[in-house]
C-alpha cells in the first residue's frame, strides 16, 4: 500500500483552525513588533514586513506539522496581509499621538475616530515601497507554506548481463 501523499491530503477543521491560529498569533506579534520598532527608529523599516510574511508562513507550517496543503498557503497570505496592515495602522497611531498629544489632543489607540483618521490618510499612510514590500511579504508567505512538489524518483536502469 502507498503512503498517502501529505500534499494531498485532507485538510479537517482541527487543522485548519491550528493553521489560522498560529498565523494569526504570529502575525499579531510580528505586526506589534515593526509597530514599535517603527516607533522607536522613527523610521519605517520595510523589510520588516517582508520578514512579517516569512514568520507567519513558517508559523502555519509548523503548527500544521509540516503537513502543506494550498489552504495553509491561502491562510499564510492572509495572516500575513492582517499582520502587515496591523502594523501599519500602530504605526500611524503611535506617531499620531505623538504629534496630536502636543496639540493637547487624545488619540486612542482603538476607536473609530482613530480608524477614521487612518482611512483619511491612506495616501500618506502606503506609498509604491509599501506596496512592493507587502507584496513581497505575501509572496513569501505563500511560496513557504504553499505544496512542494514531490521529488520525482529517477529512473532506474535495469542491468544487463
Amino acid at each position: 500500500m502507498e503512503a498517502p501523499n501529505p500534499i494531498q491530503e485532507r485538510s479537517d477543521g482541527p487543522d485548519l483552525a491550528l493553521a489560522a491560529g498560529a498565523g494569526l498569533a504570529a502575525a499579531v506579534v510580528t505586526g506589534v513588533v515593526w509597530a514599535y520598532i517603527v516607533k522607536i527608529s522613527d523610521y519605517e523599516v520595510g523589510v520588516v514586513a517582508w520578514a512579517i510574511g516569512f514568520v507567519v508562513g513558517t508559523a502555519v507550517v509548523y503548527a500544521t506539522r509540516h503537513r502543506q496543503a494550498p489552504v495553509f498557503a491561502g491562510i499564510a497570505v492572509v495572516a500575513a496581509l492582517t499582520g502587515i496592515l496591523l502594523g501599519k495602522y500602530l504605526s500611524f497611531v503611535f506617531i499620531a499621538r505623538e504629534d496630536l498629544e502636543r496639540l493637547g489632543a487624545d488619540v486612542p489607540i482603538f476607536s473609530r475616530d482613530t480608524w477614521d483618521l487612518f482611512m483619511n490618510n491612506k495616501d500618506i499612510v502606503f506609498s509604491f515601497w509599501d506596496l512592493l514590500w507587502i507584496g513581497l511579504a505575501l509572496f513569501t508567505a505563500w511560496r513557504v507554506a504553499r505544496p512542494q512538489d514531490e521529488p520525482r524518483p529517477e529512473p532506474v536502469e535495469a542491468e544487463s548481463e
